[in-house]
């Protein structure tokens, strides 16, 4: 769970970061759409490394 504040907080931090990219729309109620730049698609292989290595390491360790 996470307030909508801290959301905006870290898509705008992400943002800036240039991790992500927003896309506005000029619609009624507002819509706002996020994808990944370049630079957060670079980061999927690193992030897929992470869950691996967790999923060895820290998972196997609560398997009785």
């Amino acid at each position: 769970h996470i307030s909508r504040k801290v959301l905006s907080e870290q898509l705008k931090q992400l943002e800036k970061d240039g991790l992500i990219i927003r896309k506005k729309y000029n619609e009624t109620p507002p819509r706002v759409e996020y994808s990944l730049s370049d630079s957060g698609e670079s980061l999927c292989p690193v992030l897929k490394s992470m869950e691996a290595w967790g999923e060895e390491h820290i998972l196997s360790k609560h398997v009785v």
